[in-house]
């Protein structure tokens, strides 16, 4: 690992060859190879890749299984395993501390290896009432602050799209900070959930229409009640329905955003109320069915799809926790026609009929506000739960419910599934038909718990751990239009991807004075446009493969490339550059023990912005990569501090 030394920045500059913008045109395109040491899984259009948790009776992961003692069903039909690998999490011999930097200066370097499996944390507002997601983001931090380095985990939130909060880490307190930016927390509020408000406004207007009248009968006709009841179901089916879509178009976007990296991915979801648009049977064999809307059958069966090929197993989390029925909570509102204590307890626990209305007639039997609310809101929880049980059984995660220590909930989800099994094989029954095919998984005598995927549906188009992607469809497409301009990093920058370190550099990134950064970036910076940063790069040399000459110089070629994103994924700004280096022997001295020093400028407007920032050596094909937060960099005005 080198050392920063940042005078040296000014010292030592690479003047005529650093930094030389490349032509849109210009083919330096290298392909990169795969690591050899690393194994490879490869698969055809008709594989399906199945990950596998082991359980016992306590919780505790299996390890230790061969591929000869697990069985394989698909639609009840046996299948040759094709492929076998056993993952365990690495656990650190040791506590191990990040390396503490200056202020604006950040790193690729990580003490910890590469895990096979990551955790995202998915923030749910369309789905979640805004009280319930205060208390998710409490429980986040909770389980943040006593995290321990290492575990590799990104952040994201899904509004009415979805946000990026923070990419993959193992640094806990960049997500604490990610977290509690609230840039990063302005997401869309609940306005597609009904929360207690609307409720309470609806139930008034409703108890007002059923009002008894002196003369008898109610206040509106016994159609206008039932109308208006209808009315309300109506548009509380059409809210949901257009909750599912929003819902599963974000799964889709994550699960394309996810499907670029290596691994298992476990998806904490924190969320209260996923659409009822799907319905399941009885018995252990009992699979989910579809509500009448055709679109949201397809879309669910894609989204399945693309979870299985991202290789996302779902861990819904009711973000309620253990809560109080809403009859009791200080926010519940009962109609104003509700004023006599037989009202809310019910009829048979007033035998008197004291303080009743003497012209309204008595209703034997009928439930009162307290038990037909506390009736409603239990079948309204359940139906609730039993949707987010779906979506984790048919992803292979696990559902949690009616639990307060939601920060314990990620620390299990986290250490139950580091450790699993993953097989692969090839249908026997090659018919892609769009039906539900069933995947059985057995070990042994079956006196273990397994999680898994529980089977997918037969389409060819996305068939798991066949589908080329939307991302590698439009990375194939970018570079058949610009041959060779930035096809050796453009797999790599993806935001929030996990930083590649086969080539350690550190960044100092700090903002310039208007008028002090290049021609190409200052004019609009001037004008109070965009903010200008320098990007300086210490790249550890032992990485590179630099050709030495005759003449004593070394020689090599990089490619430098900074994109600025939005919350959403989108490029703000972009600068890609051709490194032609030729280092002569008195500076190669000083590089060897400081480092490569290169210089970069990219401009980006005001916002909550990240800069992602790769290095390419053409000889070596090495990469490194580094996603930065600028909202975590020094704005101007104390940048000098």
């Amino acid at each position: 690992m080198v050392r920063f030394k940042l005078p040296l920045f000014a010292v030592i500059f690479l003047a005529s060859q650093l930094l030389a913008q490349i032509p849109t045109g210009q083919n330096q395109s290298t392909a990169v190879p795969p690591d050899a040491s690393v194994q490879t899984l490869r698969t055809t259009s008709r594989a399906v890749l199945v990950d596998v948790i082991v359980s016992d009776r306590k919780g505790k992961p299996v390890t230790g299984l061969k591929q000869e003692d697990f069985t394989i069903t698909d639609q009840g039909r046996p299948q040759a395993v094709s492929f076998f690998e056993e993952h365990t999490g690495a656990v650190p011999d040791a506590e191990v501390e990040l390396p503490k930097l200056p202020p604006d200066v950040f790193s690729n370097f990580s003490p910890f290896p590469t895990p096979d499996a990551v955790n995202v944390l998915l923030l749910d507002s369309v789905n979640t009432r805004m009280e319930s997601q205060s208390f998710v983001h409490s429980q986040a931090i909770r389980f943040l602050k006593g995290a321990k380095p290492g575990s590799h985990m990104a952040m994201f939130a899904m509004g009415l799209g979805l946000h990026f909060i923070q990419g993959f880490t193992d640094d806990p307190a960049l997500l604490m900070a990610a977290l509690n930016n609230k840039k990063n927390n302005e997401v869309e509020s609940s306005m597609m959930i009904k929360g207690q408000d609307e409720t309470n406004a609806q139930a008034e207007v409703v108890g007002m229409m059923e009002a008894p009248t002196p003369a008898g009968g109610s206040t509106a006709s016994p159609e206008m009640i039932s109308a208006f009841k209808e009315f309300l179901a109506e548009q509380d089916t059409s809210e949901n329905f257009d909750r599912g879509f929003v819902t599963l178009a974000n799964l889709q976007r994550l699960a394309t955003f996810l499907t670029a990296f290596p691994g298992r991915k476990n998806v904490i979801w924190f969320t209260e109320s996923i659409p009822p648009f799907l319905s399941i049977g009885s018995g252990p064999d009992a699979v989910a069915t579809m509500a009448s809307d055709p679109g949201l059958e397809a879309e669910y069966k894609k989204t399945m799809n693309m979870l299985a090929a991202a290789r996302m197993a779902l861990y819904p989390v009711d973000a309620r926790g253990v809560a109080t029925t809403a009859f009791y909570q200080a926010d519940n509102k009962l109609p104003s026609t509700i004023t006599a204590p037989y009202q809310i307890t019910g009829d048979d626990s007033n035998p008197t009929q004291i303080g009743k209305d003497p012209t309204v007639s008595p209703t034997p039997n009928a439930a009162g506000a307290q038990v037909s609310n506390g009736n409603d809101e239990a079948t309204k929880r359940n139906s609730d739960q039993m949707m987010q049980e779906i979506f984790a059984q048919d992803s292979g995660g696990k559902a949690f419910a009616n639990t307060n220590g939601l920060s314990q909930v990620i620390d299990n989800i986290s250490a139950a599934s580091n450790d699993f099994y993953t097989l692969s094989y090839t249908p026997a029954n090659p018919k892609m038909d769009g039906g539900f095919r069933k995947i059985e998984v057995k070990v042994g005598d079956g006196k273990y718990a397994l999680s898994y995927r529980r089977g997918y549906f037969a389409l060819d188009s996305d068939l798991p751990g066949a589908a080329i992607t939307e991302r590698n469809q439009e990375i194939k497409k970018l570079a058949a239009q610009n041959p060779g301009a930035v096809d050796p990093l453009l797999a790599f920058m993806e935001l929030g991807m996990p930083q590649s370190t086969q080539i350690i550099y550190k960044t100092r990134v700090q903002p310039l004075p208007p008028g002090a950064g290049s021609s190409s970036t200052s004019n609009d910076a001037a004008q109070g446009q965009q903010t200008t940063y320098g990007v300086d790069f210490l790249v550890d040399l032992n990485d590179l493969d630099l050709k030495l000459n005759p003449d004593g110089n070394h020689e090599g070629k990089l490619n430098i490339s900074l994109i600025v994103y939005d919350r959403y994924g989108k490029v703000v700004s972009r600068k890609d550059h051709l490194v032609g280096l030729s280092i002569k022997p008195d500076a190669y001295a000083v590089f060897e023990s400081s480092g490569l020093q290169l210089h970069a400028e990219i401009g980006a407007p005001k916002g909550n912005l990240w800069l992602r920032t790769g290095v390419y050596d053409q000889a070596s094909r090495k990469v490194g990569t580094l996603g930065i937060p600028l909202g975590a960099v020094k704005p101007l005005e104390t940048a000098g501090q």
